[in-house]
């Protein structure tokens, strides 16, 4: 569910940046104008359509970033380089959609420039500006949510720090289920104590608040049912810590993936259950996410048919057989599939791997040799140059794959997997990922893999497989990484 501060922090970011974005296009104009001037006399017409696609661009990028953290809580230089990436992409969308359109400012290459240069000074300072506002907003009576606490004063710190960082929340008061009644008008934290367990239920009554945190160290909550519902009559918005979770989350999941793990109530059956996860993304990233395999396989298309063409004349002459090679993948979540790459082997290639098993350099469940025998001569150049990688395209746009993802197994290395080597198909697998641009020849052990496979899941957003996409162009043509 989407709190009060996502909702109006989207809303604020939203403005704010608009608003940067619009004085920065004036700022802009003026420097490319009187300070080099180089900018033309262009038509009303001329500008509008330049705006218009300007306001496209920016609600494209604004989109592309995630919205959901506390901007209170970043520091400068978060800011600083959320500005630089913010209009990396920004300048790039705003060029794409003008070269599209054909627009007469194009040609005003200084104005396209100077306007997310500026921005990226703007940003920051418009921000820190906003954080204020904010601040100032938490303390504003009828603009905020009004939070109390009833927990006990080992757990209260910890709880009122996290509640102190949300600027849509202002903390009334916290009741200590143990404390004494000498404890009452004291303070925890900065806030003052106003009820103990004798009299919790009373000051929840009489005090205006619109939620009420209850974390008490109670196994089951039978105890506590009474109460509950009596906070529900009210009308109260009750956040009620559940304690098996937490010893779910120290038995099975480490720092990282507790971190990132998706907890959702739902009914079943006609009763409560808690659905948790370790990769939560939303609809809007795996829109994105696709919408960019799509864009990217259909330019890979493109590129890969004339360098097929060129490359399947030697290849055929040297090794007679077909031209691409098939074999089943196992993908998202244990799917098969079927992967296709130019076939760089001798077509006794799989029987004669059974040979070869002994030469394995891999520790673990993938087979990787230097110098193998089963390799043709123009094989060995087209997997040196990632050419035999180019018909996956079609299988990204197929949607089997993705441009960036993890390396799919074969099915009789998945058949040896352990539990925790199928996390690594949480995600769909991809053409390359931060395995292929990590040194991939240099790592000879298969749970070094899994661990680089499970960073970029547990760390994935689209702006790092950006990243991905950009290294693995200079991985290749470097020469890098492939054996």
């Amino acid at each position: 569910m989407t709190s009060k501060r996502e909702k109006l922090q989207y809303a604020y970011v939203f403005l704010t940046d608009f608003v940067t974005t619009g004085i920065s296009v004036v700022l802009a104009w003026l420097i490319t104008d009187n300070v080099f001037n180089k900018l033309q006399d262009y038509a009303t017409f001329d500008w509008i359509q330049a705006l218009c696609l300007l306001l496209l661009a920016f609600v494209l990028t604004f989109l592309c970033f995630d919205q959901d953290q506390n901007i209170v809580t970043r520091s400068k230089g978060d800011e600083i380089i959320l500005a630089l990436k913010f209009n990396v992409v920004l300048g790039v969308v705003n060029a794409a959609c003008l070269v599209l359109a054909k627009a007469t400012l194009l040609d005003s290459r200084y104005f396209a420039v100077m306007v997310p240069i500026v921005n990226v000074v703007l940003m920051p300072i418009t921000h820190g500006l906003l954080k204020k506002f904010l601040l100032k907003l938490q303390h504003s009576r009828g603009s905020e949510s009004l939070v109390g606490f009833v927990t006990t004063g080992d757990r209260a710190e910890k709880l009122i720090a996290e509640i102190q960082g949300d600027w849509s929340r202002r903390i009334i008061g916290v009741a200590l289920l143990e404390a004494t009644p000498e404890t009452v008008g004291t303070r925890v934290a900065g806030v003052e104590v106003k009820a103990t367990f004798d009299d919790f239920m009373a000051w929840l009554r009489r005090e205006a608040l619109d939620e009420v945190y209850v974390d008490v160290p109670i196994d089951s909550g039978e105890s506590f049912i009474p109460y509950l519902e009596e906070m529900e009559s009210m009308g109260l918005t009750v956040h009620f810590r559940l304690p098996l979770l937490d010893h779910i989350e120290a038995r099975c999941c480490d720092e990282t993936s507790s971190a990132r793990l998706s907890r959702t109530l739902g009914r079943c059956a006609g009763g409560n259950i808690v659905t948790m996860g370790t990769v939560e993304t939303k609809l809007r990233d795996r829109v994105a996410k696709r919408a960019m395999d799509i864009a990217g396989a259909i330019v890979g298309c493109a590129i890969s048919i004339p360098i097929i063409a060129v490359v399947a004349i030697p290849l055929k002459i040297e090794s007679p057989g077909p031209l691409f090679f098939k074999q089943k993948r196992v993908g998202l979540n244990g799917r098969y599939f079927y992967i296709h790459k130019l076939r760089s082997m001798y077509m006794d290639a799989e029987e004669r791997k059974k040979e070869l098993m002994a030469k394995n350099e891999m520790n673990g469940l993938m087979f990787k040799m230097e110098d193998d025998p089963r390799v043709t001569k123009v094989g060995k150049f087209i997997r040196k140059t990632s050419i035999d990688e180019l018909p996956q395209f079609f299988d990204v746009l197929r949607g089997d794959m993705s441009l960036v993802g993890t390396r799919p197994p074969t099915v009789d290395e998945y058949k040896q997997y352990e539990s925790h080597h199928k996390r690594r198909l949480s995600m769909k697998p991809g053409i390359t990922g931060l395995w292929q641009v990590s040194g991939r020849s240099n790592i000879e052990d298969f749970e070094e893999v899994v661990k680089l496979d499970v960073t970029y899941i547990d760390n994935w957003s689209l702006w790092n497989d950006v990243k991905i996409l950009f290294k693995t162009v200079y991985v290749v043509f470097a020469g890098r990484g492939a054996k």
